[in-house]
């Protein structure tokens, strides 16, 4: 059976996942002035964002095995597009913005947490024998994703004014409705049977495997705090204009990203011998992440701010994805319940990195957020380190 449509629709899945975990970042200085919201007002709508997605992986991981992919796939693709145009249309309704901004988004969250517990599972349950490179390649859509959608709303804002972010909004929420056709069309893999999983609570009880949960908490933790603040820093805290920070900062932080994993995914399906191994790679890139939040917090350079967001990027890019290849090597037969728990330990970090952030940057400072959340990718580097130590299998780039 051939799968490409299915890999294309995976593909722009992700890109819907960036459109609803990144779009929100870009809009915080408008939703601001307009709004009248404090840091930790925007903080909170980016912790509701990933909160939600925690619980849908939660409740759902066992369901959608049972119940089959395509419906929860088409559903959170519909529920992606109510919850932007239920975002966008806050100005317009007779209730308080906050309430309308935080509804809206639990309801596209709510997508975005299908979208991560499904995606990486039927991209992974279709027969290939490089999963790792296509894991890598996909997640490297969300990347460049970012990058456009980062582009294209700072121009778009920059020309029509901060007060036109609903439009945008709108026009983002097309490819969420324009995926929903693929995947009714594109053929399904299937997965493990229930019966043959391996057991959930027997991984538990496995050092590797709780290594291997925290690796993605503070993965989804360092990845997002730096994306979803580092738009307000360069603007407020540098001084830059915002379509230079945005295409600049946000942009190459994304960019890079992407790059870093889409790099990994071609060479390892060419299977270059000079190529270390994956996890070696996401432990120099745990320690480039922590020096780049490190020198953004004490610099006054731009320059400097501009290259450590490039930097970072290039640091965690492998960190999510890796993350989730190194899981489905060690357990080859865990059934989607790990998606699950991988998914819910991302998207803790991810929600709780941002928020904490938020609180910090309200009483000392932007500044003072990234130099205390520099310690998440410094826990990321011990945790890598923790990987190698109770990990049996040895790595192979063939």
């Amino acid at each position: 059976m051939n799968y490409k449509r299915t890999v294309k629709a995976c593909y722009i899945g992700t890109i819907c996942q960036a459109v609803i975990i990144n779009f929100t970042a870009l809009l915080f200085t408008a939703l601001g002035y307009q709004f009248g919201l404090s840091y930790t007002q925007l903080g909170a709508l980016v912790m509701v964002n990933f909160a939600t997605q925690v619980s849908v992986a939660i409740i759902f991981g066992r369901i959608v095995d049972r119940l089959g992919f395509r419906t929860f796939l088409i559903g959170a693709h519909i529920a992606a597009v109510v919850g932007l145009a239920w975002f966008a249309a806050t100005p317009l309704l007779p209730f308080p913005p906050y309430a309308m901004l935080m509804m809206g988004t639990l309801v596209f969250a709510t997508a975005g947490g299908f979208m991560e517990l499904l995606l990486s599972a039927t991209l992974n349950a279709i027969p290939t024998d490089e999963k790792s490179s296509e894991m890598s390649i996909m997640h490297a859509c969300f990347c460049f994703g970012h990058v456009v959608i980062a582009f294209v709303t700072t121009i778009f804002l920059n020309n029509f004014g901060r007060e036109a972010w609903p439009i945008i909004t709108l026009v983002w929420a097309t490819i969420p409705l324009v995926n929903v056709f693929l995947f009714l069309t594109s053929p399904i893999a299937p997965t493990v049977p229930v019966a043959k999983q391996s057991s959930a609570k027997d991984a538990l009880r496995k050092p590797l495997f709780i290594v291997l949960i925290f690796m993605i908490l503070f993965a989804g933790g360092t990845e997002i705090t730096f994306s979803q603040w580092a738009s307000a820093f360069l603007e407020e805290a540098m001084g830059l204009p915002k379509m230079l920070g945005d295409i600049g900062g946000v942009g190459m932080f994304a960019a890079m990203m992407g790059i870093s994993r889409i790099g990994y995914g071609i060479l390892k399906k060419k299977g270059v011998s000079w190529m270390p191994g994956q996890s070696k790679l996401m432990l120099a890139g745990s320690a480039l992440a922590a020096v780049s939040y490190i020198v953004i917090a004490v610099t006054y350079n731009p320059a400097l701010g501009l290259l450590a967001c490039a930097l970072c990027g290039l640091g965690v890019g492998l960190l999510w994805p890796g993350t989730l290849s190194l899981s489905v090597e060690a357990f080859p037969r865990a059934g989607t319940w790990m998606f699950a728990i991988m998914a819910a330990a991302g998207n803790i970090g991810a929600s709780a990195g941002p928020s904490i952030f938020g609180v910090i940057a309200d009483y000392g400072g932007l500044r003072m957020g990234f130099m205390v959340t520099a310690s998440i990718p410094l826990v990321s580097v011990v945790l890598m380190l923790l990987y190698h130590r109770f990990n049996r299998s040895p790595e192979r780039t063939s």
